[in-house]
């Protein structure tokens, strides 16, 4: 079957079964307004564009270039969002209905798919594997979305059909849950087509289970099966770096970025995002929701590859200098140029008038932001309207998952090396010389920083008392001279928030409280009662 470019079918969407205006429950799965199958599900047609409207919400791209704010990488000043309570500890059962909690917990997009598979198995219209290509995307999309309710809630209803009215689900264990999807992503895996997202046109493919696979066995400390799916990965020989850090993220590549194994698709005015919004500096109008941390700036290396504390040539009153060049990359810097100008958020104001920018005005609090996905040609016209395809697995994330699992094997160390050191070539950065577990855990860190995946490595390595519980600091404190760029540092750093970890609630969100009051079968997580 010629695959249909996802972003062309997305206009059409709001006929597609199982979508409702509104619901009594946020763990909805009984659709109320169900299309009749005797005016749809009969043409090819149909079943195309149900699948396009299966893939639209399967992931919030924003979440994954804002989920990062729930750790100590980044921080959101906007509660609106969500992410800043749980990053600092306040997130609650009146709350969690924001952002990343809201996404992952409603069942939306498991109705769609549900749906969507007990409606196309009967359709004649479709050969037997045009049925089987389709319904392996809809299983992919509906395993990345228990992949997303067992990492953040933890036990919950596993629900594969169309269920009857009144029947309230109660919590599926998460161990059968990673059961559940493991072997639907290795089922699927075995029909699905080796391509590109390029090739496939948006489509899910064979690459995208098999990397999803090797991210949840790679969190669940599976590490001989992970070296198995992400070298699965790797070696299919449809992927490749792209060949600038920096422009990897940029909307301009879209057509061009052989790296993006699985991502969100958006299109000006029919499907676009608001990022831009959200992550531009106030002069540029946008919120400056983005504020990253002390601790992620320090995590980059100096130019010699060694951490700043270990490198007697590091000079800490010009400590941007000589680092590992993705610093530069991913985050606005005091003094750095961005968007024709001298960055600074650390003064109140610029030749005489007040700075927009200034972190206690209107600007970032930590006076240092997030740069990924915005591009230097971005229009105010576009703050709301954006056509960035935001990459929710790429190729980098395979040759980390593989170093990972190599150390902690003890299995080809030297291949994994070689993964690690393709990264840092990549940026300009130099080689490494011996692979351990600091030098993994710091390689994810920074490669994939700000790209939603460090809430789950700080969840897996059990790092939450060291790093989420405390004053999350930002920039330095200092003053930046808007013609040259210079920083006159001053002493102390930005005390953004101080942070409460609780360990009793083992990373898990909180069960809404508005599900536990219409459903007595639902029970609350640790920690939150």
């Amino acid at each position: 079957m010629k695959p249909i470019k996802i972003e062309l079918l997305i206009i059409l969407l709001t006929m597609i079964s199982g979508l409702t205006a509104c619901t009594k429950s946020f763990l909805d799965v009984i659709p109320n307004d169900q299309l009749s199958s005797a005016t749809f599900w009969n043409t090819k047609a149909d079943a195309n564009m149900a699948l396009a409207g299966c893939y639209r919400g399967w992931e919030n791209g924003m979440n994954i270039v804002m989920g990062d704010a729930m750790t100590d990488n980044d921080y959101s000043h906007m509660t609106v969002t969500g992410y800043q309570q749980v990053g600092n500890g306040s997130v609650s059962p009146q709350n969690v209905l924001v952002g990343s909690g809201a996404r992952a917990f409603s069942y939306v997009q498991i109705r769609k798919y549900n749906n969507f598979l007990e409606n196309i198995e009967p359709m004649t219209e479709l050969t037997d594997n045009e049925k089987k290509l389709m319904m392996a995307e809809v299983r992919f999309l509906r395993a990345y979305d228990y992949f997303l309710k067992v990492m953040f809630f933890g036990d919950m209803p596993m629900i594969t059909t169309t269920i009857p009215p009144g029947e309230l689900p109660s919590r599926t264990s998460a161990a059968v849950l990673h059961s559940f999807i493991l072997t639907e992503l290795e089922e699927i895996s075995q029909v699905l087509p080796v391509q590109n997202v390029l090739e496939s046109k948006g489509h899910i493919t064979k690459g995208a289970a098999l990397a999803l696979k090797a991210r949840l066995e790679l969190y669940l400390g599976k590490f001989p099966e992970a070296m198995l799916s992400s070298k699965a990965v790797i070696d299919m020989g449809v992927y490749e770096l792209f060949p600038n850090y920096e422009e990897l993220f940029y909307r301009q590549n879209n057509a061009s970025n052989k790296e993006s194994i699985a991502e969100v698709q958006h299109i000006f005015n029919d499907y676009s995002t608001t990022i831009p919004w959200q992550r531009l500096p106030s002069w540029k109008g946008g919120y400056a929701e983005s504020g990253v941390s002390r601790t992620l700036v320090d995590a980059y290396e100096t130019a010699n590859g060694l951490p700043i504390d270990e490198d007697p040539a590091y000079n800490p009153n010009n400590p941007f200098s000589n680092r590992d060049p993705r610093l530069k990359m991913t985050v606005a810097l005091p003094g750095s140029n961005w968007f024709g100008r001298i960055y600074s958020a650390l003064d109140p104001q610029i030749n005489g008038a007040s700075n927009p920018d200034y972190y206690l005005n209107d600007g970032s609090k930590a006076a240092q932001m997030g740069k990924k996905y915005l591009d230097a040609e971005i229009q105010n016209a576009e703050r709301q309207n954006f056509d960035a395809n935001i990459m929710v697995i790429r190729l980098a994330e395979m040759y980390l998952t593989y170093a990972e699992a190599a150390v902690e094997t003890g299995q080809d160390l030297d291949g994994a090396l070689d993964y690690i050191n393709l990264l840092r070539a990549r940026a300009g950065h130099v080689p490494a010389t011996t692979l351990t577990k600091e030098l993994v855990r710091r390689e994810r860190r920074v490669e994939l920083a700000l790209e939603g995946l460090r809430y789950y490595d700080i969840k897996r390595w059990n790092l939450g008392p060291q790093v989420m519980n405390g004053p999350y600091y930002g920039s330095r404190l200092g003053s930046v001279n808007m013609t040259t760029g210079e920083v006159t540092w001053g002493t102390g750093y930005i005390l953004v928030e101080n942070r409460t970890f609780y360990p009793e609630r083992n990373y898990l969100l909180p069960i809404p409280q508005s599900e536990l009051d219409v459903n007595p079968n639902m029970t609350q997580n640790p920690g939150y009662n």
